[in-house]
């Protein structure tokens, strides 16, 4: 019999696989842009060839990871929480690319992010 330890950890699992999907999705387009922003010698150059498939299969990483989150994991609950994408973006490429993150950018982030927990986060039902 399992106890409730072991049953609370298979619980989270789907969501461990659901947020390692969004890490190599947030990961395949930095790397994408990466490589499209290093590019000089042309599209069909060794160089640009291996960096872009590189990326494109950490992304692909990234769906495999999704289809496994979605045997478990509600569609209305995962979709959303792909959202933190956005956040990740927007650090990343801050962090990597050098570019301005403004007051903006943030109110529209964290507007998208609170909007999710809405989404996610259950409601009590009333009885």
């Amino acid at each position: 019999m399992k106890s409730m330890s072991q049953i609370s950890s298979l619980k989270i699992i789907p969501y461990i696989i659901l947020f390692i999907s969004i890490v190599f999705s947030i990961s395949g387009q930095l790397l994408m842009k990466h490589t499209m922003s290093q590019t000089n010698e042309g599209l069909f150059a060794w160089e640009f060839l291996k960096q872009l498939t590189l990326a494109v299969t950490v992304y692909c990483l990234g769906v495999v990871n999704w289809i496994l989150a979605l045997r478990s994991v509600k569609l209305s609950i995962a979709y959303p929480l792909t959202s933190l994408n956005y956040v990740g973006i927007l650090f990343g490429s801050y962090y990597f690319f050098n570019e301005e993150i403004t007051l903006t950018r943030i109110a529209g982030v964290m507007t998208i992010f609170l909007g999710v927990l809405l989404v996610v986060i259950p409601l009590k039902k009333s009885i």
